[in-house]
């Protein structure tokens, strides 16, 4: 059996439709949290003007503090910034 929530019976199959387990019902709940969360970000991200990115192949390099003290110097400046670190 397959990790997907979706299961073979359907409008198609000539079969009444299954009623979906416990764990698949969580799945299905979990990827469409995670859908919905992913358009919001992308409707977010529509909306920002400019975007920089930071990055390195190494850790401890100084990412964060090269994203804040950037982050820092716009804001001075009167513009708006956000810093997203992951």
């Amino acid at each position: 059996m397959s990790d997907s929530p979706v299961t073979k019976h359907g409008a198609n199959s000539g079969e009444a439709p299954a009623m979906a387990s416990p764990q698949e019902q969580k799945q299905m709940e979990q990827a469409y949290a995670q859908m919905k969360r992913k358009m919001s970000m992308a409707e977010i991200g529509k909306r920002i003007k400019h975007k920089v990115m930071v990055l390195s192949g190494k850790g401890g390099v100084g990412k964060s503090t090269v994203s804040t003290g950037l982050a820092l110097a716009l804001a001075q400046q009167g513009l708006k910034v956000g810093i997203l670190d992951i």
